[in-house]
């Protein structure tokens, strides 16, 4: 298991690669039932892809049973039967796999083949998908307990990149970052050198784009999304194996946000309403690599084990917070567990001048789903790790049991004075 004194393993790449896999299955499945089928280039393009594509899965299902299950294995006994599943779901895929590309050289032939090969997708799909969701939600954060970072890198160099040559990596990358957000490119070319990088992103871009146009259609955009536009709403799901109202708890305390979130750094409650109550107000202190900031918030549903909802409030005498969005969770039981969604929906937009101004200092704010989905991520690990609950109701001291007020945190009574300035102002 990962120590304090170690990072753990940072497994996001598998999620981006997954989600890569997922892309174009959408894409040939979409070609596939296009009228009027594809001309003869087409045709063997996306047959030959379709091949490479397989051919791509089995060394990465390969790599995890060979180079990284066996590494959890030895470190967590307790995975044992999670990575049983997990080499199960490979062996049934393996054989989907099969079918798909048989059927792809065959497409490749006779254009007849094309429902053959359609049929062959849908089957690999039904199996490979749920596959892929559960050993990002299940195996994944297993991973990340259990190996450290310097362990998982090692796996990484020495089973999925060392063992390719230039030109496989170059092709892989550039599919892998294939529509990607900032995030998510940063992630995957870094793993490896800046001159390799520089040769990689450059020498292969031309051939790619071209290999995309052929098999796709010339009007698809496979340009990384480094200035995609804003995303005015979203949500992100995750199942947790806890009730709901413990869920609902921890998230109803909104002191507690800074345990969960990538940027919030602080949160305390003003004085008013009952903290955790509709009508109640705090304040959140937020950074997010040289910037900082702070907004004032107000709880707008509060429904114990169903939902908790609060939005920033717009200031429209100050430019800088005139924009207001609205964060939501809901709980619905799901087994013996509950199926938890996070939100978000922004009502008021910043005023446009400021609006490229923010896609630029804060590109993460285009689309805050990834964010979101981190957020329950670590509610789950809460949950698993028996810290979800601080031990005192929302807005209450787990050290004395009393009401906290907010120059508990925040320092001396004048703290408070600008505080509650702040919420009459907002």
């Amino acid at each position: 298991m990962t120590t304090d004194t170690l990072p753990p393993a940072d497994t996001r790449i598998m999620r981006i690669v997954h989600n890569a896999l997922r892309r174009d299955l959408a894409r040939a499945a979409q070609v596939l039932r296009t009228a009027p089928p594809p001309a003869q280039p087409q045709r063997v393009a996306l047959a030959d892809h379709l091949v490479w594509m397989m051919h791509f899965l089995h060394l990465h299902h390969s790599g995890e049973d060979r180079g990284l299950w066996p590494l959890v294995r030895e470190g967590n006994p307790g995975a044992r039967a999670l990575l049983d599943a997990m080499e199960a779901d490979h062996a049934r895929i393996d054989r989907e796999m099969e079918r798909v590309t048989a059927a792809a050289i065959g497409y490749r032939v006779h254009p007849a083949a094309r429902e053959d090969l359609s049929h062959a997708l849908t089957a690999l799909e039904q199996v490979l998908l749920p596959h892929l969701q559960r050993e990002e939600d299940e195996m994944m954060p297993v991973v990340a307990r259990t190996l450290t970072r310097r362990q998982w890198d090692d796996v990484e160099q020495r089973v999925f990149v060392a063992s390719k040559t230039k030109r496989e990596l170059g092709v892989e990358a550039h599919w892998i970052v294939d529509g990607v957000d900032r995030v998510d490119y940063d992630v995957t070319v870094r793993k490896v050198g800046p001159a390799t990088r520089f040769m990689l992103l450059h020498v292969f871009e031309r051939p790619y784009r071209r290999a995309c146009a052929a098999r796709w259609g010339a009007d698809l955009d496979v340009s990384p999304r480094l200035h995609r536009p804003l995303r005015t709403e979203g949500s992100a799901e995750l199942w947790i194996g806890v009730p709901a109202r413990q869920l609902y708890d921890a998230v109803a305390d909104v002191t507690r946000i800074s345990e969960r979130s990538p940027e919030c750094r602080s949160c305390a409650w003003l004085p008013g309403p009952s903290p955790g109550t509709v009508g109640a107000r705090f304040r959140g202190h937020n950074r997010a690599r040289h910037a900082r900031w702070s907004r004032v918030c107000e709880v707008i549903a509060a429904e114990p084990g169903e939902r908790f909802e609060f939005h920033t409030v717009s200031d429209r005498r100050n430019p800088l917070y005139h924009d207001s969005t609205t964060w939501s969770y809901t709980f619905r039981a799901d087994g013996d567990g509950t199926r938890v969604t996070h939100s978000y929906r922004i009502d008021i937009l910043p005023y446009r001048p400021l609006l490229s101004l923010y896609s630029h200092l804060q590109p993460q704010h285009q689309d805050m789903r990834p964010q979101m989905r981190q957020n329950l991520e670590a509610l789950r690990r809460q949950a698993r790790d028996g810290t979800l609950v601080s031990g005192a109701p929302p807005g209450m001291s787990s050290r004395t049991g009393r009401r906290e007020r907010p120059w508990d945190r925040s320092g001396p009574r004048r703290g408070w004075s600008r505080e509650a300035s702040t919420r009459r102002g907002a």
